[in-house]
């Protein structure tokens, strides 16, 4: 019992003084001495309103603005290129290890409160912005890109400009399965779930059930068909 109360008063002694400054990041490495990996260190955000940041990190952003007991896995980049574009993250948001969050220009991410950002996922906002609502899944290895490169005939890749649709928006507690691919100019509304590897190329209604490539609606929470349920488990 004493090594396991040990631990205990150790974790919450550092991480009063967690967070994104150099003493912060110190703080958060000092924290986890006792702490397994992944799932088990995400209830340390409740130990400090500024939540937790894992030392293994990278954050390179300087309009990165954070909710209260937000959770930032090991691996996670959050990155802002030429100084452009800003990223909110609600109240208790998850990111998990291995995520990408950037920004450039003419982009911005905002994610609302509560959401869950899986492992490997990628929210990527240039020319347009995307917008996530409240208590938002998005699963292992989903997209979220709000621009495309131009194909003009016989300009190299990295000379095309970027284009885009406009935003990308989800509504309040929609789930995007894991490795789905969510386009620019993309509505997914409220209640909304995206089978698992579907590309997302159209709005998405609320309560809706869509999944494919391209994704189309395969039925309505409520109204669940064998086939709806079949692609959804995949």
């Amino acid at each position: 019992m004493l090594p396991d109360r040990f631990a205990e008063i150790w974790t919450r002694f550092w991480m009063r003084y967690a967070g994104l400054s150099r003493r912060g990041r110190l703080a958060s490495r000092m924290a986890i001495l006792f702490v397994p990996p992944y799932k088990a260190r995400s209830n340390l955000r409740f130990l400090n309103p500024r939540g937790y940041i894992s030392a293994k990190a990278s954050i390179h952003h300087s309009q990165l603005r954070l909710g209260a007991n937000v959770f930032v896995g090991d691996g996670a980049v959050i990155y802002q290129q030429d100084r452009q574009g800003w990223i909110e993250i609600g109240d208790r948001t998850s990111v998990w290890g291995d995520c990408l969050l950037e920004t450039g220009k003419g982009g911005s991410i905002r994610m609302g409160p509560d959401c869950r950002v899986n492992l490997g996922v990628q929210v990527v906002s240039y020319e347009a912005p995307i917008l996530i609502g409240h208590d938002v899944g998005l699963g292992s290895h989903a997209l979220l890109y709000s621009f495309n490169h131009g194909i003009a005939l016989g300009r190299p890749y990295m000379d095309q400009p970027l284009q885009s649709k406009g935003a990308i928006v989800i509504g309040d507690h929609a789930w995007i399965g894991m490795g789905s691919i969510v386009l620019s100019g993309v509505h997914i509304g409220e209640h909304a779930v995206v089978a698992a590897g579907s590309v997302v190329t159209h709005d998405v209604p609320a309560n809706a059930l869509a999944g494919g490539v391209p994704a189309r609606v395969l039925g309505m929470r409520g109204e669940w068909s064998e086939q709806s349920q079949q692609v959804v488990r995949e």
